[in-house]
């Protein structure tokens, strides 16, 4: 795969003006549709809720709860034959009705597909600063099928988008600006800065992989408010019930909170002046930042057990971030953890992507003895986060 080419988007357009330009996307519209059908499955009997990948069918009548045989399955191995069905099923009026099956954050549960966003994205983050918060990720497939739900408010995201198949037509509405229309083919990005305006047309079955990256202040808020909430929900106890005043209320003065109110708001004040919400916020800059802002993270493969005579690949660098006398925090593919210690340091120093090593190598040049249990299970976890390779072929990146 050609690396895409930044310059030009950094050089005239970033955070300025929409643009169009030649580049190369993080996988084939093959790929995108298998990882398409898989996030497909369990919506076939009807929409689910607060889950990701999030999977909408929409159609000129609106989206559809329970689109069934609609979706894609295994027996559509590519979008244009996934199309050719559907005109013989019409979702719509007719032979000709438009479809958009749009499908959130799915990259988790297609590693290669993740990783080789996650790489992209890293190039072009290393040039313009890396976002504080995470992206979005949303493939598409459709046709004939005008989106114009972005015409309502500002976007509060820069988007880029990368159309694999077909053409997407974009009518863009920037501040104090004309419209203006850009259309992209195959084999083409089309970017568009915060503050924009837009009305989509997906054309010729077109096939896209879209990120929007957030960009406004209100964002970082409601990030940091959700970290405020769960360390909260983890001073308090919750016995089951909904706090309630008396009735009819006291009149012989204000009323006092309700005591779990009081409660809560107590747990608010200590959490935001505690040092648990900073060492929160520290903690997911490192998982975002190993992960190029890409969430969910992808699970964690199986675990292998490790000898002494085990040869490994380092495939990944090791974010790292202090956090405290002698502790920092480690950060591999979307998932973080804490180190604390001199041995952490050491062995930190042995992990450089491409370096090959055995366990027994490691434990020696970290002063460890070569069966460790320390050592070992921080190995092992790092496997599992695909941070580290065997290279006896066992496991590979899966």
């Amino acid at each position: 795969m050609i690396a895409t080419d930044w310059t030009e988007l950094l050089a005239r357009a970033w955070g300025k003006e929409p643009a169009l330009l030649p580049a190369a996307a993080p996988a084939d519209s093959a790929h995108l549709h298998r990882t398409i059908v898989a996030a497909c499955e369990s919506f076939r009997a009807g929409t689910v809720f607060r889950t990701f990948p999030q999977v909408r069918f929409h159609t000129p009548l609106g989206w559809l709860g329970a689109p069934g045989r609609l979706l894609p399955d295994a027996a559509d191995p590519s979008p244009a034959t996934y199309r050719a069905r559907l005109r013989r099923e019409p979702p719509g009026s007719g032979p000709d009705a438009g479809f958009l099956l749009s499908v959130r954050q799915p990259l988790h549960t297609d590693y290669p597909l993740w990783s080789a966003v996650r790489d992209t994205l890293t190039e072009l983050w290393r040039q313009v600063g890396w976002p504080c918060l995470p992206v979005e990720a949303e493939l598409t497939e459709g046709d004939d099928y005008t989106r114009v739900r972005g015409l309502a408010v500002d976007s509060e995201h820069a988007v880029l988008t990368w159309v694999l198949d077909g053409a997407l037509e974009a009518e863009l509405h920037e501040v104090d600006g004309e419209p203006r229309v850009l259309r992209a083919v195959a084999g083409e990005l089309l970017y568009w800065p915060e503050g924009s305006r837009w009305r989509e047309t997906h054309l010729d079955g077109c096939t896209t992989l879209r990120i929007s990256v957030p960009r406004a202040q209100r964002l970082a808020t409601g990030a940091v408010k959700n970290l405020l909430a769960e360390d909260v929900r983890d001073r308090l106890e919750y016995d089951g019930t909904v706090p309630c005043l008396p009735y009819p209320p006291p009149t012989g003065g204000p009323a006092a909170p309700a005591a779990p109110m009081t409660a809560i708001g107590e747990a608010a004040r200590a959490a935001a002046g505690g040092a648990e919400l900073p060492a929160a916020l520290r903690t997911r800059w490192a998982a975002w930042c190993s992960s190029a802002g890409l969430e969910p993270a992808p699970e964690p493969r199986a675990d292998v057990p490790l000898a002494p005579g085990q040869r490994l690949r380092v495939v990944r660098a090791i974010v790292r971030l202090p956090d405290g006398p002698g502790r920092r925090i480690w950060a591999v593919n979307g998932h973080a953890f804490p180190i604390g210690g001199a041995a952490g340091e050491r062995i930190a120093q042995q992990l450089r992507p491409g370096r090959e090593l055995t366990v027994g190598e490691l434990c020696r040049a970290a002063g460890a003895d070569e069966h460790n249990g320390a050592v070992t299970a921080l190995l092992r976890k790092l496997y599992r986060l695909r941070g580290i390779d065997l290279t006896d072929g066992e496991r590979t990146d899966g």
